[in-house]
């Protein structure tokens, strides 16, 4: 249930970063992965390895 949650947090701010870019507030990132808020925490709970 908290991976789920997790990745829904992380799909809606996934899509404010992406509007801000569109609309120059920020740069476009060289690895658009990095848009991903708390991407090592939700690879670890995908993974099953998050502690």
């Amino acid at each position: 249930m908290v991976a789920y949650a997790t990745l829904w947090h992380a799909i809606v701010m996934l899509r404010v970063d992406c509007r801000q870019v569109h609309f120059g507030e920020v740069p476009v990132p060289a690895d658009a992965d990095a848009l991903i808020l708390h991407r090592e925490a939700l690879e670890a709970m995908i993974e099953g390895r998050y502690r």
